[in-house]
C-alpha cells in the first residue's frame, strides 16, 4: 500500500492564523466573526490527523 505524504504543518499554520484571526475578531467585535469556525476547526482537525 502506497503511502501519501501528509502536510501537517502547513495545517498547523492555517489553524494558527484561523485562531489569531478569531482573537482579532473577538477583540475588535466583528460581527461576522462566526465565519471563521470552519477554517479553524477543519484546520484543527486535519493538523491532528483525524479526518
Amino acid at each position: 500500500m502506497e503511502q501519501k505524504k501528509k502536510y501537517k504543518g502547513l495545517w498547523w499554520l492555517v489553524f494558527f492564523g484561523a485562531t489569531a484571526a478569531l482573537i482579532a475578531a473577538i477583540v475588535g467585535h466583528w460581527e461576522w466573526l462566526t465565519l471563521i469556525l470552519p477554517f479553524q476547526t477543519t484546520a484543527f482537525v486535519k493538523a491532528m490527523d483525524i479526518m
